[in-house]
């Protein structure tokens, strides 16, 4: 008996070690996620706060597309017969030959998701939202409410490198004509 306690005492003291290096190393991951959220929490809210500008702009018709855009990004509408991404420079054009006639607004309600990397299925700061928008004919006065769904990818600079709207605004105009 007396030989078989000195081994026990070794096994119990490698296994209270063996738990105290699991506990600090799992200690310093949830740390490490921690932090890992705090950050990707920050440049979502960060994100978010550029798209409500970027809102604001639109409604405003005063657009710093330098601000706001990626030189490469693409902007993807999901209206009847739409084409595929347009450019910049085309969203530029867009948007002038629609300020020209149309006034446009946001329902305070705009309800922001965090997006997620579609390969890792990750959060990303990427900025999903729901709202109601709003389009007025200016000569006529008619206006028409749709609900739309948009997604906004981000560069590292905090620039558009990828936008999606869901909402066939070209529908929703031709009812006001």
């Amino acid at each position: 008996n007396i030989d078989i306690y000195p081994k026990f005492k070794i096994k119990i003291m490698k296994n209270i070690f063996f738990l105290i290096i699991i506990f600090f190393v799992s200690c310093q991951t949830n740390e490490t996620i921690q932090n890992k959220d705090n950050k990707i929490d920050q440049l979502f809210s960060n994100n978010c706060k550029t798209v409500e500008s970027y809102l604001s702009d639109f409604v405003n018709e005063s657009i710093d597309y330098k601000k706001y855009y990626n030189d490469t990004c693409k902007i993807r509408g999901t209206y009847f017969n739409s084409v595929g991404p347009m450019s910049v420079e085309d969203r530029k054009s867009t948007h002038k030959l629609m300020w020209a006639k149309y006034d446009f607004s946001f329902s305070d309600s705009i309800v922001f998701l965090p997006g997620v990397n579609v390969e890792t299925k990750e959060i990303d700061g990427s900025v999903r939202f729901y709202c109601d928008f709003s389009v007025k004919n200016t000569e006529n006065e008619k206006t028409v409410t749709l609900p739309i769904y948009q997604s906004y990818d981000f560069d590292s600079d905090g620039k558009f490198i990828y936008l999606q709207y869901f909402g066939d605004l070209n529908a929703a105009i031709s009812s006001i004509e």
